[in-house]
């Protein structure tokens, strides 16, 4: 049995009265979301969707869209997320290299979801579903379970199709990660389009509970978090914008054990912060898209340790993690390429077999990530192969500046990046978003300088109140740079 989906029927009867999600005002048990699925999905197939095909789902966070997100998967199609933050453009584009058989959306997302064939609102939809059964679950570990894009942080967004297979490595290992209970209310205020969609089945199967934000707003968070929230994942911003808030201490979370923050790193010092703020239950997950959420993990208690925090953990069982050397070998303590095996790893390129073989070696997935396992297995990252700086002859990855540059204390976070230089080859630079009282640039260069050296130190700091983002919340190294310097143009993809 394969199919994530699966998960959703577990043990279902006992926990049919208890509450599955808060949206709001509204309460809906696991029973009444259990019924509504099926309708929905039921109602999927009577509309042609039948197996592998790829249905889109654009919307805010809400109990609809996680009725639409099951009923895509107990239809046995291929749930595509749009997230509304991308703007018409890219979710066009994604619409239709994706080839979508129906893209179900919100009335807020109208604007924002693009060119789309075959739409479906889903408020009306779901306010007058036929009493009918869906069709038999398929177990397929090959089939395809999801079709998403990546946020292109690195270049033009890549279409990944995840198998049955990899959904369900993710979702195993978050149920080893967290033991999730019946006790368990998660927050899911990080768009469901991205990683906090990992975290329904878990959680509804193990009987515990959602509550719906459909917007980061603080004051709502706070309050969640203080009422009833044991498990939050969140992007590092938003763990930072709230930390800006004053009204709250560690003693004012009583049921919270897990905040997780992943999809970017968070600088050590930041970490302390919200460990002082928070209490000790920073915890961190390493993924992507082409191996979701759950490669490695940072546990809670481990986070708590000063001297682990530069890490994002150990693998999880059953997705084998080794780097790849120079010399082409995959070794399990050192530093090269992180390449992951396993189940979790089972995935492929939309429509781009040869991108696809490009992406493995002898079975493994290429992350494209440059880390270093260390003894007890844990592994650290560097940056990027895509990445690399060649300046003076030597090779610098900007990971390991940007983590030199974030454990300055007036630093909130760094990007650094290369520009062809006459002398050279290549000159080492970095956008660093500071507090605003501190404008003394040759002070964080010393520092930097001092930790890892000059030939790491960039040769110019660009002191910005922040950072630009994608849409996704990514700082993208081209941005940044063109940002500063928009008479360059380099292309990104063109970098070796």
């Amino acid at each position: 049995m394969t199919h994530p989906i699966r998960d959703l029927y577990d043990n279902a009867a006992a926990r049919a009265d208890r509450p599955a999600l808060f949206d709001g005002d509204l309460t809906l048990t696991h029973g009444e979301l259990i019924t509504l699925v099926e309708r929905a999905a039921a109602d999927l197939t009577t509309r042609g969707i039948g197996p592998g095909a790829r249905v889109g789902l654009c919307a805010a966070n809400s109990w609809r869209h996680v009725v639409a997100y099951l009923a895509i998967l107990r239809a046995n199609a291929v749930w595509t997320p749009l997230n509304p933050r991308n703007g018409a453009g890219l979710n066009s584009d994604f619409q239709r290299r994706a080839g979508l058989a129906l893209t179900l959306h919100d009335a807020a997302s109208i604007s924002q979801m693009g060119a789309t064939a075959h739409p479906l609102r889903l408020g009306g939809w779901l306010a007058d579903l036929p009493d009918a059964a869906p069709p038999p679950i398929l177990d397929d570990p090959a089939a395809p379970f999801a079709l998403k894009f990546t946020g292109g942080s690195t270049g033009i967004p890549k279409g990944v199709v995840q198998s049955q297979a990899s959904g369900l490595a993710a979702l195993r290992s978050l149920q080893q990660f967290y033991g999730f209970t019946a006790e368990d209310v998660n927050l899911a205020v990080a768009p469901l389009t991205h990683g906090a969609s990992h975290y329904i089945l878990p959680v509804l199967a193990a009987g515990g509970a959602h509550v719906l934000l459909a917007t980061p707003d603080r004051a709502a968070i706070l309050n969640e978090l203080k009422r009833r929230i044991s498990v939050v994942f969140m992007p590092p911003t938003l763990i930072a914008l709230l930390m800006g808030e004053t009204d709250f201490g560690a003693g004012d979370f009583p049921a919270l054990r897990h905040l997780t923050w992943s999809a970017a790193p968070m600088s050590p010092g930041r970490v302390a912060q919200a460990v002082c703020r928070f209490g000790p239950v920073l915890s961190s997950l390493y993924g992507q898209t082409e191996a979701p959420m759950a490669v490695t993990g940072l546990t809670a208690a481990e986070t708590a340790d000063p001297e682990l925090r530069a890490s994002v953990g150990r693998p999880f069982p059953g997705t084998p993690v080794g780097v790849l050397t120079r010399d082409g070998e995959v070794v399990f303590r050192g530093e090269g390429e992180v390449v992951v095996g396993g189940d979790l790893a089972r995935t492929e390129y939309l429509d781009a077999p040869n991108l696809t073989a490009a992406s493995r070696h002898e079975g493994w997935l290429k992350t494209g990530d440059i880390g270093r396992l260390d003894a007890s297995g844990r592994l650290t990252l560097i940056g990027r192969s895509k990445e690399l700086i060649i300046t003076g002859g030597y090779n610098v990855y900007p990971g390991e500046v940007e983590a030199a540059l974030n454990a300055h204390p007036a630093v909130r976070e760094a990007c650094a990046f290369g520009l062809p230089d006459d002398v050279w080859g290549e000159r080492l630079e970095a956008a660093v978003a500071v507090d605003a009282r501190f404008i003394d640039d040759a002070a964080i260069r010393a520092f930097v300088r001092e930790a890892i050296g000059p030939v790491r130190t960039p040769k110019r700091l660009h002191l910005l109140p922040a950072l630009p983002r994608n849409p996704v919340g990514k700082v993208v190294r081209g941005e940044v740079r063109s940002l500063l310097y928009p008479d360059a143009a380099i292309a990104e993809e063109a970098r070796p």
